[in-house]
């Protein structure tokens, strides 16, 4: 099928109303994040996840299969170009744990839209800003969270400001040019090798207006901001992941890959070190 019409199909599925500008690229994002599920199940399972446009757009959109930042991130990246949008991708380092090392791993698509650039990003989980975030901006409010922008010639670093919590950066953003091939290294790395975090760990995330649910190898949480509270439960078994999968993160996985992605969750649980 021809990329056009996949995309049209992307587009149907999100029912845009804003026409144009910022307030298109805002709803995308938004309805794109509420729509289609942050996951690593693919990756945990062990699938070769290829990036290229028919098996993305399958995998994503049609098959509901979810995914992680480089098949988000790419379908939001050529849905926009095709709306006549100047965008390109661009790869950050993701900085929850604080490591200045941390290799780049993160595809993100900054936007140039009437003499401004903008961070787009449907793809880092539950800590995914809602709209875009001007980086020519120092701060954006984005309903209970504020984005701090500290930006240099070459590099944008965003950090998460929230009452009661310590400052968090998410990422340091490289503004070098970006081809597809490097997000194709950096894809491969982040889902095949042994080490990596979403090889190890099940990540499941979802963002609605007032709602960020995650599902965190087995435990479950719901951040209800329009009223503050948080919920926490303990996913006791599978027929319990499998419910959740398909009703809070409407994604549709194949029950034998479910299975075998709790059964590793178990293993590794049970394998874990005891802290003393």
């Amino acid at each position: 099928m021809d990329l056009k019409v996949k995309i049209n199909q992307y587009l149907e599925s999100l029912n845009l109303q804003c026409s144009e500008g910022l307030t298109l690229v805002t709803e995308l994002q938004q309805k794109h994040q509420s729509h289609f599920s942050f996951s690593s199940i693919n990756a945990m399972y062990g699938e070769r996840l290829l990036l290229d446009e028919q098996p993305l757009f399958e995998r994503l959109v049609s098959g509901k299969q979810g995914g992680y930042c480089f098949e988000h991130n790419k379908v939001a990246f050529l849905a926009l170009q095709q709306l006549g949008f100047n965008v390109r991708p661009v790869l950050g380092r993701v900085m929850l744990n604080g490591s200045l090392t941390n290799p780049r791993s993160h595809r993100i698509t900054l936007l140039e839209l009437d003499g401004e650039q903008y961070l787009v990003d449907v793809g880092f989980g539950v800590k995914s800003p809602r709209a875009p975030i001007n980086i020519n901006q120092a701060l954006t409010i984005q309903g209970q969270q504020t984005y701090q922008v500290q930006k240099t010639a070459d590099t944008v670093k965003v950090t998460l400001l929230e009452e009661g919590e310590a400052p968090l950066t998410l990422y340091h953003v490289d503004l070098a040019e970006v081809f597809e091939s490097d997000c194709e290294v950096a894809h491969f790395y982040s889902h095949q090798h042994p080490e990596a975090a979403f090889v190890n760990n099940l990540v499941v995330s979802r963002i609605t207006d007032c709602h960020r649910y995650l599902l965190r190898n087995q435990s479950y949480f719901e951040w209800h901001e329009c009223d503050g509270s948080v919920t926490e439960t303990a996913v006791e078994s599978f027929s319990q992941l499998e419910q959740l999968v398909k009703e809070v993160f409407l994604l549709e996985i194949p029950r034998a890959v479910l299975k075998s992605v709790y059964d590793k969750v178990l293993t590794r649980a049970a394998n874990k070190p005891v802290e003393r």
